[in-house]
């Protein structure tokens, strides 16, 4: 379904209107692609969008009439309408990205264990967050965290670790340490890989299952 919106530019007191896709012209706008075809709905340059007049002396004005590149210069260097259905996609993008991040570190206060993300999710629906894609992601985790914390036993943190793995499994092992973990240091010897690093709490048991699996259970792991 093609969403439509407006994209202007004013330029020495003229505006410049065309019509586009939302999502399209977006990735256009923070180069993610270049497909101006894909992203151009009709191929027109207007000065009024809304009462159909189309504007003229477009290469006088503004060095081309070339429709493409004055529709990636309207794009780029103007401003591209918001849809409704636009913002909704990208807040609901923005509550999961919060989501995994607090459920990547959070602890239950009361077992010292990993909270389930889908034990954050229903408590997401009894705080009624508002996302907002506008303001800075970092301030909403520390909103949601300040609501989240009413209603559930929460804290975020790390757990740290010191493993000892036979050298034949180090490099399958060193590859999900490098994704899942933060690595501290690491030695190895003709025998064993030793490795210190911190876990956030939500990846906790993965690595661990993965290690264990990767090493068929000759690994030997401390919690320090």
């Amino acid at each position: 379904m093609v969403d439509r919106v407006t994209a202007k530019l004013e330029k020495n007191g003229k505006r410049y209107e065309i019509e586009v896709d939302c999502e399209k012209a977006i990735d256009i706008r923070e180069g993610k692609s270049d497909d101006i075809d894909s992203a151009l709905l009709v191929d027109k340059v207007f000065k009024d969008i809304k009462k159909g007049e189309v504007a003229g002396n477009l290469q006088k004005e503004l060095g081309t009439d070339d429709i493409r590149k004055l529709a990636m210069k309207i794009i780029k260097e103007g401003e591209v309408q918001l849809s409704t259905s636009y913002k909704q996609k990208k807040a609901e993008m923005l509550k999961n990205r919060i989501i995994d991040r607090i459920a990547s570190m959070a602890i239950d206060l009361n077992t010292n264990l990993p909270i389930p993300r889908q034990r954050i999710e229903i408590a997401m629906e009894q705080v009624h967050h508002n996302f907002d894609i506008n303001k800075p992601e970092k301030e909403q985790v520390e909103e949601v965290l300040l609501k989240l914390k009413k209603i559930l036993p929460i804290k975020l943190g790390e757990f740290n670790y010191s493993i000892e793995i036979p050298i034949q499994y180090g490099n399958d092992a060193m590859l999900y340490l490098k994704r899942l973990t933060n690595i501290k240091d690491s030695t190895r010897n003709d025998n064993s890989l030793i490795v210190n690093f911190s876990v956030k709490a939500g990846n906790e048991n993965e690595l661990l299952s993965k290690l264990k699996s990767i090493t068929h259970g000759s690994i030997n792991i401390r919690k320090i």
